[in-house]
């Protein structure tokens, strides 16, 4: 006669019965003030504006992220990649994308940031991003490569 659990044998704890130990959270210290000599400084040219009271002027940089070249090409571009299992099955979700865009304005490579629950979608994002223009980052006038977090809604009509 052969059972799983020997006569005196000490019980193993289920998986409800075990609880994990609680660590105490660290202690952070939190400075009271702000060290103007440590402080980021901006480089390159830079505006100065001066800063609302009394106090020195703060150093501004001309920076905007990469943009979008035709907004509405986007809704066309998704509809054309949607992948036909994801429609045949009612998948809808949103993908957040983080693109890195180089100065020229081409997608050069991407990550998904925040994915829809459907793998499918997360993988046609790739087809979306390849199709798309984009108007590149720039700093004090000039083309910078940069990276954009841009919302990939796929909803079915």
């Amino acid at each position: 006669m052969s059972t799983s659990r020997m006569a005196g044998a000490p019980r193993q704890p289920g998986p409800l019965e075990y609880n994990l130990p609680r660590q105490p959270l660290p202690i952070v210290p939190i400075p009271d003030f702000v060290d103007p000599e440590r402080s980021l400084q901006v480089e390159g040219n830079a505006a100065t504006v001066p800063a609302s009271g009394s106090g020195p002027a703060v150093a501004v940089a001309d920076v905007r992220a990469p943009s979008l070249r035709r907004d509405r090409r986007l809704a066309a571009l998704v509809e054309a990649c949607y992948p036909a299992a994801s429609r045949r099955l009612s998948e809808e979700g949103r993908v957040t994308v983080r693109i890195d865009v180089d100065a020229t304005g081409r997608a050069h490579a991407w990550n998904v940031a925040g994915g829809s629950g459907f793998a499918r979608l997360d993988a046609a994002v790739a087809c979306v991003i390849r199709r798309l223009e984009f108007n590149p980052g720039r700093r004090d006038g000039a083309a910078v490569a940069a990276s954009v977090t841009l919302p990939i809604v796929f909803r079915l009509h």
